[in-house]
């Protein structure tokens, strides 16, 4: 990765954010989404939240200028998880904000919501209900905690099930994206 002299916009997820990237090429469409900036995508299937901090150490150590705006979109996958319950996800999820707050001081910060899901695939609970209660949950806290850490924050509000077309994606990213870069 390399520094820009535009301002770096980093968005990184799952699936959701991979396919988002791959219609952008498919379509011959602006990767950098019409936007006077630099976007580095980092869209992968089945990103977990425990994948972000592993990614993110090594973009650090890759780069001498923190991004402007950093664009997350993951938890998803992580939810009923072996060995992930609602309240040690929600754990580490704020121990690596904090470390994020850390490692990009400068970067302004904009999570997603955890979107709502038809099927939970591989998730380990007996029924969905309980996976979507953890999911709200999990938004609600995260929403307040990073309110209460006073950071620059923007929490992408993404109401559709997963089956979310990009181009709705894409235009709240490009929403949300220019709000703070103005």
């Amino acid at each position: 990765m390399t520094d820009c002299s535009l301002p770096c916009v980093w968005i990184i997820g799952s699936s959701l954010i991979a396919r988002l990237q791959a219609h952008l090429g498919a379509f011959g469409l602006d990767q950098n989404l019409g936007l006077d900036c630099q976007i580095t995508w980092a869209g992968r299937g089945g990103r977990r939240w425990e994948h972000l901090m592993p990614l993110l150490r090594s973009k650090r150590a890759d780069i001498r200028n923190d991004p402007d705006v950093m664009v997350s979109h993951l938890g998803g996958n992580s939810i009923g998880t072996y060995g992930n319950t609602r309240i040690s996800l929600m754990r580490c999820m704020k121990t690596d904000i904090r470390e994020i707050d850390l490692l990009f001081p400068k970067t302004k910060l904009m999570f997603s919501d955890i979107l709502p899901r038809w099927n939970w695939w591989g998730q380990t609970a007996t029924t969905g209900y309980g996976l979507e209660r953890t999911r709200r949950r999990l938004n609600g806290a995260m929403f307040g905690f990073l309110s209460d850490m006073g950071r620059t924050t923007q929490f992408l509000e993404l109401y559709q099930l997963q089956t979310v077309e990009s181009s709705k994606l894409d235009l709240e990213t490009i929403d949300l994206v220019l709000k703070v870069l103005n």
